[in-house]
């Protein structure tokens, strides 16, 4: 399990010609932690995002991500349900509150499992001089609601 922001910015590779397609900017997943696909930032003159969906991506390691073909990348537009962190839909940096009212702090990143396609947890940030000091929080994927202004947990911490 790591956290996205390892993964944004690795190259994606095509495993058949092996040419480098662009580069991971986003994750997509659903409110009950599974993992949809990723956004890729395509490479050339006019850089656009493509989502590619889990099911055409072969492999994620430490270097670079493969897809099994070029033709798997779809319109972003089709990413239609579901949020990610940072484009459509981007939840990075809302406040995370729980249901009894305890406000938690910031969402910052989400931990996940590559082989399951699940989220296993989600990074809340203090602030800088927070984090210094008692480091970041991690909260266990739980089923969540977002709202305009907030993203709200069902947990007891």
């Amino acid at each position: 399990m790591r956290t996205f922001s390892h993964l944004k910015g690795l190259p994606v590779y095509e495993q058949h010609t092996g040419k480098t397609i662009g580069k991971v900017s986003d994750i997509c997943f659903t409110n009950t932690g599974k993992v949809q696909g990723l956004i890729i930032e395509s490479k050339g003159w006019f850089s656009r995002h493509r989502y590619i969906p889990l099911s055409a991506i072969q492999a994620i390691g430490v270097d670079g991500v493969f897809i099994t073909d070029f033709h798997a990348l779809q319109p972003t537009a089709s990413f239609q349900t579901g949020y990610s962190l940072y484009s459509q839909r981007g939840i990075a940096g809302k406040p995370v509150i729980t249901t009894n009212g305890k406000k938690l702090g910031l969402l910052e990143d989400v931990y996940f499992h590559e082989q399951l396609g699940i989220i296993g947890g989600y990074e809340i940030t203090d602030g800088f001089f927070a984090d210094l000091m008692e480091g970041k929080k991690r909260v266990n994927a739980v089923p969540f609601t977002v709202g305009e202004e907030a993203i709200i947990v069902n947990t007891t911490m």
